[in-house]
């Protein structure tokens, strides 16, 4: 019986599925099971999607018969696919290629089986894999459950089996439910969110890659603000945050704050465009303010609370597990985020900032902008971010600021014996940096002796 029959749903429009590269995949891996003798099914997050009319790079599907480990290697060998990765102990075999996700792992008894173990209801939605494909006009989705179809049209987190029992199978779901409440709007049922507090402590016998993953979902997302007011509601901020978590109800006590500390960080995250280490840096740019509270003249100040904070921050992102990139950028931004600019400033001292802030000049500002937006509105500072913002772009259309690096990448890898690589740009973005502070273009010579004192400072 189909969606539309079965449901009352207008069914859903795939004319962009069928021009996806999903079709030429799955119609391989339809090929593969079918000389094997195996069976499989699309199942998860894809279908939900594909109703929705909504993209997706992530396929799982469930498989019997067949080892998932034999069909990655296939998938591998002719479709030109990542080497998969083999995870023995749950059965699962990953593989990655045309910017698609395919994880493959064994159907656990039969489908009615299967879906009980799995998060949500509307990600146990079932499509036999070598059955006509996916269209506008032939849906031929299974809901084991009786309630994915329905779960999904209400916009409902619902869990198969009891929550407790989901939950504590995977206590990433807990994470997931607030990723999937914050990306896509959904809302949790009654039994799953009551059960949440009595689990959370959970999370902390998850893997931190995994943890990670979820927070970057839900840290880029429209909803950030209010899934972490939720996560802190229900105790999942403190086991993932705990100091940020520690900010909640702590009162500034300033004239420039209307909120207490953890609003104000999730309003200035709010305020960022969608760029993880720009965000990072906006939720944990005040951690250190409790620590650094002193009272003077009657009023609360938080004398090098910026240093403090970066400290915390590097602790916070070596913990789940960051890149040193993204360590390295929001640490730089957090420990700087406090721009004590006026129209007093000289052009020098603009170029001299500028020169500081090098590469990361732009989400520094971005940053400052969000961190003032989320003050007091009748306390904002009378000079905001912008005035500065315009007074480095005069000085660049005026030519006081030399954004033109005095050397190329060739005559670069010359001056420091290397080859080609990151490293070349970064010593690019240097030279720009310096030239950046001067009144006048760099010689050669000049930028010479700039690439050498840099490099030495490289080493370790």
């Amino acid at each position: 019986m189909t969606a539309k029959r079965r449901h009352g749903r207008k069914p859903p429009q795939y004319g962009r599925f069928q021009e996806s590269p999903w079709v030429d995949v799955l119609s391989h891996i339809g090929g593969f099971l079918k000389r094997k003798r195996g069976r499989g099914y699309v199942v998860g997050g894809f279908l939900r999607d594909v109703i929705l009319g909504q993209p997706s790079k992530d396929l799982d599907l469930v498989v019997t018969g067949v080892a998932p480990s034999a069909l990655a290697f296939n998938i591998h060998k002719t479709l030109g696919f990542s080497r998969p990765v083999v995870f023995p102990r749950f059965k699962t075999a990953l593989t990655v290629g045309r910017g698609i996700e395919i994880e493959i792992c064994v159907l656990r008894g039969d489908l009615k089986e299967d879906a009980l173990q799995r998060d949500f209801t509307m990600n146990c939605l079932y499509k036999e894999i070598g059955l006509p494909p996916l269209s506008a006009d032939s849906v031929s989705m299974l809901d084991p459950t009786g309630r994915g179809f329905k779960d999904l049209g209400k916009g409902v987190l619902r869990t198969p089996a009891d929550p407790c029992l989901t939950l504590w199978l995977d206590p990433l779901r807990i994470l997931r439910a607030f990723r999937l409440n914050a990306v896509k709007g959904f809302k949790m049922a009654e039994d799953l969110h009551s059960c949440i507090p009595r689990l959370v402590y959970l999370i902390d016998k998850v893997a931190r890659e995994r943890v990670r993953t979820e927070l970057e979902k839900i840290l880029l997302s429209t909803r950030v603000r209010s899934s972490f007011r939720k996560m802190q509601t229900l105790g999942v901020c403190g086991m993932v945050l705990p100091e940020l978590s520690g900010t909640h109800g702590f009162d500034q006590s300033t004239p420039y704050h209307d909120y207490d500390l953890f609003n104000h960080s999730l309003k200035a995250t709010a305020n960022t465009p969608a760029d993880l280490a720009v965000r990072l840096a906006a939720l944990l740019h005040d951690l250190g303010k409790p620590a650094t509270r002193i009272q003077r003249a009657g009023r609360a100040v938080y004398y090098g609370h910026e240093e403090v904070s970066a400290s915390l921050a590097e602790d916070v992102l070596r913990r789940l597990g960051f890149s040193r990139r993204i360590r390295k950028k929001v640490v730089f931004l957090v420990r700087n985020h406090m721009i004590h600019y006026s129209p007093e400033w000289s052009d020098k001292a603009v170029r001299r900032f500028v020169r500081k802030m090098g590469p990361y000049l732009e989400d520094m500002l971005l940053l400052a902008e969000a961190d003032q937006k989320a003050q007091s509105a009748e306390a904002r500072p009378d000079i905001p971010v912008r005035h500065l913002r315009k007074r480095i772009r005069d000085l660049r259309e005026s030519a006081a600021i030399h954004l033109e690096a005095p050397m190329d990448g060739r005559e670069i890898m010359s001056v420091l014996g290397i080859g080609e690589g990151p490293l070349v740009g970064e010593a690019k973005n240097r030279l720009i940096e310096e030239a950046s502070a001067r009144d006048r273009p760099m010689t050669r010579r000049e930028a010479a002796e700039v690439l050498r004192k840099w490099a030495k400072r490289q080493k370790p």
